[in-house]
Protein backbone atom coordinates (compact mmCIF):
# COMPACT_ATOMS: atom_id res chain seq x y z
CA UNK A 1 0.00 0.00 0.00
CA UNK A 2 2.85 2.40 0.73
CA UNK A 3 4.38 2.03 -2.72
CA UNK A 4 1.06 2.60 -4.47
CA UNK A 5 0.38 5.61 -2.25
CA UNK A 6 3.75 7.10 -3.17
CA UNK A 7 3.10 6.56 -6.89
CA UNK A 8 -0.34 8.18 -6.73
CA UNK A 9 1.01 11.04 -4.63
CA UNK A 10 3.87 11.60 -7.04
CA UNK A 11 1.54 11.89 -10.02
CA UNK A 12 -0.77 14.17 -8.05
CA UNK A 13 2.04 16.48 -6.96
CA UNK A 14 3.55 16.60 -10.43
CA UNK A 15 0.17 17.62 -11.86
CA UNK A 16 -0.41 20.15 -9.09
CA UNK A 17 3.08 21.63 -9.41
CA UNK A 18 2.63 22.02 -13.14
CA UNK A 19 -0.69 23.77 -12.62
CA UNK A 20 0.81 26.16 -10.02
CA UNK A 21 3.76 27.01 -12.26
CA UNK A 22 1.42 27.70 -15.15
CA UNK A 23 -0.76 29.89 -12.93
CA UNK A 24 2.20 31.91 -11.61
CA UNK A 25 3.54 32.32 -15.13
CA UNK A 26 0.22 33.77 -16.20
CA UNK A 27 0.18 36.10 -13.20
CA UNK A 28 3.70 37.39 -13.91
CA UNK A 29 3.02 37.69 -17.61
CA UNK A 30 -0.15 39.70 -16.92
CA UNK A 31 1.70 41.94 -14.44
CA UNK A 32 -0.91 41.03 -11.82
CA UNK A 33 1.51 40.99 -8.92
CA UNK A 34 -0.77 42.19 -6.22
CA UNK A 35 -0.58 40.67 -2.78
CA UNK A 36 -4.14 39.37 -3.18
CA UNK A 37 -3.28 37.22 -6.14
CA UNK A 38 -0.16 35.86 -4.47
CA UNK A 39 -2.09 35.02 -1.31
CA UNK A 40 -4.82 33.43 -3.40
CA UNK A 41 -2.26 31.23 -5.11
CA UNK A 42 -0.78 30.14 -1.78
CA UNK A 43 -4.22 29.41 -0.31
CA UNK A 44 -5.18 27.36 -3.37
CA UNK A 45 -1.92 25.44 -3.14
CA UNK A 46 -2.52 24.62 0.53
CA UNK A 47 -6.13 23.63 -0.13
CA UNK A 48 -5.21 21.45 -3.07
CA UNK A 49 -2.49 19.79 -1.00
CA UNK A 50 -4.89 18.83 1.80
CA UNK A 51 -7.60 17.66 -0.54
CA UNK A 52 -5.04 15.82 -2.66
CA UNK A 53 -3.59 14.00 0.34
CA UNK A 54 -7.05 12.85 1.44
CA UNK A 55 -7.86 11.83 -2.13
CA UNK A 56 -4.63 9.82 -2.46
CA UNK A 57 -5.30 7.98 0.79
CA UNK A 58 -8.86 7.15 -0.21
CA UNK A 59 -7.90 6.07 -3.72
CA UNK A 60 -5.02 3.94 -2.48
CA UNK A 61 -7.25 2.20 0.04
CA UNK A 62 -9.96 1.68 -2.57
CA UNK A 63 -7.52 -0.08 -4.87
CA UNK A 64 -5.19 -1.91 -2.51
CA UNK A 65 -7.72 -3.33 -0.04
CA UNK A 66 -9.36 -5.72 -2.57
CA UNK A 67 -5.95 -6.53 -4.05
CA UNK A 68 -4.72 -7.45 -0.58
CA UNK A 69 -7.70 -9.80 -0.18
CA UNK A 70 -6.93 -11.39 -3.54
CA UNK A 71 -3.30 -11.78 -2.54
CA UNK A 72 -4.30 -13.43 0.73
CA UNK A 73 -6.55 -15.88 -1.14
CA UNK A 74 -3.69 -16.70 -3.53
CA UNK A 75 -1.40 -17.40 -0.56
CA UNK A 76 -4.01 -19.77 0.89
CA UNK A 77 -4.19 -21.71 -2.36
CA UNK A 78 -0.40 -21.82 -2.59
CA UNK A 79 -0.38 -23.42 0.88
CA UNK A 80 -2.63 -26.21 -0.35
CA UNK A 81 -6.05 -24.92 0.76
CA UNK A 82 -7.68 -25.43 -2.61
CA UNK A 83 -11.19 -24.68 -1.36
CA UNK A 84 -10.22 -21.03 -0.72
CA UNK A 85 -12.34 -18.40 -2.46
CA UNK A 86 -12.18 -14.61 -2.49
CA UNK A 87 -14.28 -12.44 -0.19
CA UNK A 88 -17.84 -12.28 -1.62
CA UNK A 89 -17.84 -8.49 -1.18
CA UNK A 90 -15.29 -8.17 -3.98
CA UNK A 91 -17.78 -9.58 -6.49
CA UNK A 92 -20.33 -6.89 -5.61
CA UNK A 93 -18.16 -4.12 -6.97
CA UNK A 94 -18.82 -2.53 -10.35
CA UNK A 95 -15.31 -2.41 -11.72
CA UNK A 96 -12.55 -4.57 -13.17
CA UNK A 97 -11.58 -5.80 -9.70
CA UNK A 98 -14.95 -7.58 -9.46
CA UNK A 99 -14.23 -9.26 -12.79
CA UNK A 100 -10.80 -10.24 -11.52
CA UNK A 101 -12.35 -11.72 -8.35
CA UNK A 102 -14.82 -13.80 -10.36
CA UNK A 103 -12.07 -15.04 -12.68
CA UNK A 104 -9.94 -15.85 -9.65
CA UNK A 105 -12.71 -18.03 -8.22
CA UNK A 106 -13.16 -19.79 -11.55
CA UNK A 107 -9.43 -20.46 -11.67
CA UNK A 108 -9.45 -21.75 -8.08
CA UNK A 109 -12.38 -24.08 -8.79
CA UNK A 110 -10.63 -25.42 -11.88
CA UNK A 111 -7.39 -26.00 -9.99
CA UNK A 112 -9.25 -27.76 -7.18
CA UNK A 113 -11.06 -29.99 -9.67
CA UNK A 114 -7.85 -30.89 -11.52
CA UNK A 115 -5.80 -31.57 -8.39
CA UNK A 116 -8.59 -33.58 -6.77
CA UNK A 117 -9.03 -35.58 -9.97
CA UNK A 118 -5.31 -36.28 -10.20
CA UNK A 119 -5.19 -37.43 -6.59
CA UNK A 120 -8.17 -39.71 -7.09
CA UNK A 121 -6.68 -41.05 -10.33
CA UNK A 122 -3.39 -41.81 -8.57
CA UNK A 123 -5.23 -43.64 -5.80
CA UNK A 124 -7.28 -45.61 -8.34
CA UNK A 125 -4.18 -46.53 -10.35
CA UNK A 126 -2.44 -47.75 -7.20
CA UNK A 127 -5.45 -49.86 -6.31
CA UNK A 128 -5.82 -51.29 -9.80
CA UNK A 129 -2.15 -52.21 -10.04
CA UNK A 130 -1.98 -53.75 -6.59
CA UNK A 131 -4.45 -56.58 -7.27
CA UNK A 132 -2.84 -58.10 -10.41
CA UNK A 133 0.62 -57.66 -8.93
CA UNK A 134 -0.44 -59.52 -5.80
CA UNK A 135 -1.87 -62.37 -7.90
CA UNK A 136 1.33 -62.45 -9.93
CA UNK A 137 3.41 -62.85 -6.77
CA UNK A 138 1.17 -65.63 -5.46
CA UNK A 139 1.26 -67.49 -8.77
CA UNK A 140 5.03 -67.13 -8.96
CA UNK A 141 5.39 -68.52 -5.45
CA UNK A 142 3.18 -71.49 -6.35
CA UNK A 143 5.28 -72.17 -9.45
CA UNK A 144 8.42 -72.27 -7.31
CA UNK A 145 7.09 -74.21 -4.35
CA UNK A 146 3.93 -75.96 -5.55
CA UNK A 147 3.50 -79.38 -7.14
CA UNK A 148 4.98 -79.68 -10.64
CA UNK A 149 1.65 -80.76 -12.12
CA UNK A 150 0.12 -77.36 -11.14
CA UNK A 151 2.90 -75.35 -12.79
CA UNK A 152 1.17 -74.99 -16.21
CA UNK A 153 -1.99 -73.60 -14.59
CA UNK A 154 0.00 -71.13 -12.50
CA UNK A 155 2.07 -70.08 -15.50
CA UNK A 156 -1.15 -69.39 -17.41
CA UNK A 157 -2.31 -67.28 -14.48
CA UNK A 158 0.96 -65.31 -14.62
CA UNK A 159 0.55 -64.76 -18.36
CA UNK A 160 -3.07 -63.61 -17.90
CA UNK A 161 -2.18 -61.13 -15.17
CA UNK A 162 0.77 -59.86 -17.24
CA UNK A 163 -1.57 -59.22 -20.17
CA UNK A 164 -3.98 -57.45 -17.89
CA UNK A 165 -1.21 -55.21 -16.57
CA UNK A 166 -0.04 -54.49 -20.11
CA UNK A 167 -3.56 -53.48 -21.16
CA UNK A 168 -4.01 -51.31 -18.08
CA UNK A 169 -0.70 -49.52 -18.57
CA UNK A 170 -1.43 -49.01 -22.27
CA UNK A 171 -4.81 -47.43 -21.46
CA UNK A 172 -3.26 -45.18 -18.84
CA UNK A 173 -0.66 -44.01 -21.35
CA UNK A 174 -3.39 -43.35 -23.92
CA UNK A 175 -5.36 -41.32 -21.37
CA UNK A 176 -2.28 -39.31 -20.44
CA UNK A 177 -1.34 -38.62 -24.06
CA UNK A 178 -4.84 -37.36 -24.81
CA UNK A 179 -4.76 -34.99 -21.84
CA UNK A 180 -1.28 -33.69 -22.65
CA UNK A 181 -1.84 -33.35 -26.40
CA UNK A 182 1.32 -35.28 -27.29
CA UNK A 183 1.75 -36.11 -30.99
CA UNK A 184 -1.30 -34.04 -31.87
CA UNK A 185 -0.82 -32.21 -35.15
CA UNK A 186 -3.20 -29.78 -36.82
CA UNK A 187 -6.75 -31.14 -37.24
CA UNK A 188 -7.69 -32.50 -40.65
CA UNK A 189 -11.03 -32.80 -42.40
CA UNK A 190 -12.25 -36.38 -42.00
CA UNK A 191 -15.02 -38.42 -43.57
CA UNK A 192 -16.73 -39.39 -40.33
CA UNK A 193 -19.22 -41.68 -42.07
CA UNK A 194 -16.43 -43.80 -43.53
CA UNK A 195 -14.61 -43.90 -40.18
CA UNK A 196 -17.72 -45.09 -38.32
CA UNK A 197 -18.34 -47.77 -40.95
CA UNK A 198 -14.78 -49.05 -40.61
CA UNK A 199 -15.02 -49.24 -36.81
CA UNK A 200 -18.44 -50.88 -37.03
CA UNK A 201 -17.16 -53.53 -39.45
CA UNK A 202 -14.24 -54.34 -37.16
CA UNK A 203 -16.60 -54.51 -34.20
CA UNK A 204 -18.99 -56.79 -36.06
CA UNK A 205 -16.11 -59.16 -36.89
CA UNK A 206 -15.24 -59.38 -33.18
CA UNK A 207 -18.88 -59.66 -32.09
CA UNK A 208 -19.65 -62.65 -34.34
CA UNK A 209 -17.39 -64.81 -32.18
CA UNK A 210 -19.66 -64.02 -29.23
CA UNK A 211 -22.94 -64.61 -31.05
CA UNK A 212 -23.57 -60.90 -31.34
CA UNK A 213 -23.74 -58.37 -34.18
CA UNK A 214 -22.92 -54.73 -34.91
CA UNK A 215 -25.24 -53.07 -37.41
CA UNK A 216 -25.56 -49.54 -38.79
CA UNK A 217 -29.19 -48.45 -38.99
CA UNK A 218 -28.49 -45.01 -40.44
CA UNK A 219 -25.32 -43.35 -41.73
CA UNK A 220 -25.73 -39.84 -43.09
CA UNK A 221 -22.79 -38.22 -44.91
CA UNK A 222 -20.79 -36.27 -42.30
CA UNK A 223 -17.39 -34.60 -42.18
CA UNK A 224 -15.50 -33.26 -39.19
CA UNK A 225 -12.28 -31.37 -38.53
CA UNK A 226 -10.33 -33.47 -36.06
CA UNK A 227 -7.84 -36.22 -35.33
CA UNK A 228 -8.59 -39.57 -36.91
CA UNK A 229 -6.83 -41.83 -34.42
CA UNK A 230 -8.44 -40.13 -31.43
CA UNK A 231 -11.91 -40.45 -32.91
CA UNK A 232 -11.25 -44.04 -33.97
CA UNK A 233 -10.15 -44.89 -30.44
CA UNK A 234 -13.23 -43.22 -28.96
CA UNK A 235 -15.65 -45.05 -31.26
CA UNK A 236 -13.89 -48.40 -30.80
CA UNK A 237 -14.00 -48.15 -27.01
CA UNK A 238 -17.71 -47.31 -26.97
CA UNK A 239 -18.63 -50.03 -29.49
CA UNK A 240 -16.51 -52.69 -27.78
CA UNK A 241 -18.09 -51.79 -24.46
CA UNK A 242 -21.53 -52.23 -26.07
CA UNK A 243 -20.49 -55.59 -27.55
CA UNK A 244 -19.38 -56.87 -24.14
CA UNK A 245 -22.66 -55.96 -22.46
CA UNK A 246 -25.30 -56.62 -25.11
CA UNK A 247 -27.17 -59.90 -24.70
CA UNK A 248 -26.28 -62.90 -26.85
CA UNK A 249 -28.23 -63.06 -30.08
CA UNK A 250 -28.73 -59.27 -30.15
CA UNK A 251 -27.05 -56.53 -32.15
CA UNK A 252 -25.35 -53.27 -31.23
CA UNK A 253 -27.21 -50.63 -33.22
CA UNK A 254 -25.39 -47.58 -34.60
CA UNK A 255 -27.00 -44.45 -35.98
CA UNK A 256 -25.15 -41.49 -37.50
CA UNK A 257 -27.15 -38.44 -38.45
CA UNK A 258 -26.68 -34.72 -38.88
CA UNK A 259 -28.76 -31.97 -37.30
CA UNK A 260 -27.93 -28.45 -38.51
CA UNK A 261 -24.24 -27.93 -37.69
CA UNK A 262 -23.97 -30.89 -35.30
CA UNK A 263 -23.28 -34.59 -35.81
CA UNK A 264 -25.11 -37.09 -33.61
CA UNK A 265 -23.70 -40.61 -33.23
CA UNK A 266 -25.86 -43.06 -31.28
CA UNK A 267 -24.64 -46.49 -30.12
CA UNK A 268 -27.17 -48.74 -28.42
CA UNK A 269 -26.80 -52.17 -26.86
CA UNK A 270 -29.38 -54.59 -25.46
CA UNK A 271 -27.73 -55.34 -22.16
CA UNK A 272 -28.71 -54.78 -18.52
CA UNK A 273 -28.08 -51.04 -18.64
CA UNK A 274 -26.49 -48.91 -15.92
CA UNK A 275 -27.92 -47.66 -12.61
CA UNK A 276 -29.23 -44.12 -13.05
CA UNK A 277 -26.84 -42.76 -10.42
CA UNK A 278 -23.84 -44.01 -12.43
CA UNK A 279 -24.79 -42.77 -15.90
CA UNK A 280 -22.35 -39.85 -15.66
CA UNK A 281 -19.72 -41.67 -13.61
CA UNK A 282 -19.03 -44.38 -16.20
CA UNK A 283 -17.05 -41.81 -18.23
CA UNK A 284 -14.63 -41.28 -15.34
CA UNK A 285 -11.46 -43.40 -14.98
CA UNK A 286 -11.88 -46.73 -13.14
CA UNK A 287 -15.64 -46.35 -12.74
CA UNK A 288 -17.32 -49.70 -13.32
CA UNK A 289 -20.76 -51.08 -12.63
CA UNK A 290 -20.43 -53.55 -9.77
CA UNK A 291 -22.35 -56.31 -11.53
CA UNK A 292 -20.74 -55.74 -14.92
CA UNK A 293 -19.61 -58.82 -16.78
CA UNK A 294 -16.47 -57.14 -18.06
CA UNK A 295 -13.09 -57.63 -16.43
CA UNK A 296 -11.71 -54.36 -17.85
CA UNK A 297 -10.14 -51.62 -15.80
CA UNK A 298 -12.84 -49.06 -16.50
CA UNK A 299 -10.73 -46.82 -18.73
CA UNK A 300 -12.29 -47.37 -22.15
CA UNK A 301 -15.20 -44.95 -21.77
CA UNK A 302 -12.95 -42.45 -19.98
CA UNK A 303 -10.59 -42.44 -22.98
CA UNK A 304 -13.57 -42.00 -25.29
CA UNK A 305 -14.88 -39.06 -23.25
CA UNK A 306 -11.51 -37.30 -23.28
CA UNK A 307 -11.14 -37.80 -27.04
CA UNK A 308 -14.61 -36.37 -27.65
CA UNK A 309 -13.86 -33.37 -25.44
CA UNK A 310 -10.74 -32.65 -27.51
CA UNK A 311 -13.08 -32.27 -30.51
CA UNK A 312 -15.39 -29.87 -28.63
CA UNK A 313 -18.04 -32.53 -28.42
CA UNK A 314 -20.12 -34.12 -25.69
CA UNK A 315 -20.86 -37.70 -24.73
CA UNK A 316 -23.63 -39.00 -22.51
CA UNK A 317 -25.33 -42.27 -21.66
CA UNK A 318 -28.96 -43.12 -20.99
CA UNK A 319 -30.89 -46.30 -20.30
CA UNK A 320 -33.18 -47.34 -23.14
CA UNK A 321 -36.39 -49.28 -22.35
CA UNK A 322 -37.07 -52.13 -22.24
CA UNK A 323 -33.38 -52.97 -21.81
CA UNK A 324 -30.07 -51.60 -22.92
CA UNK A 325 -27.81 -48.57 -22.80
CA UNK A 326 -27.53 -45.84 -25.42
CA UNK A 327 -24.40 -43.72 -25.71
CA UNK A 328 -24.86 -40.49 -27.65
CA UNK A 329 -21.91 -38.56 -29.05
CA UNK A 330 -22.45 -34.97 -30.22
CA UNK A 331 -19.75 -33.44 -32.41
CA UNK A 332 -19.45 -30.25 -34.47
CA UNK A 333 -19.70 -30.68 -38.22
CA UNK A 334 -16.96 -29.41 -40.54
CA UNK A 335 -19.48 -28.01 -43.02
Amino acid sequence: MKRLFLIISLWFWLTLTGAVILFLALVVHSSLTSRFLRQLAYHDLALFSIVGAVFCIFLTSFITRPLSKLGHAAEQIAEGRLDTRVDPSLKNRFDEIADLARNFDLMAERIETLVTGQRRLLADVSHELRSPLARLMVALTLVKRGPPEEAPENLERIAREARRLDTLIGQLLALTRIDSGVDRAAPATLDLTHLVQEVANDGDFEARGRNRRVVIDDAAPCTIAGFEELLRSAFENVIRNAIRHTAEGTAVEISLRRENSRILLSIRDHGPGVPEAMLSEIFEPFRRVSDASSDGAGLGLAIAARAIQVHNGTIRASNTPPAGLTVEINLPSAS
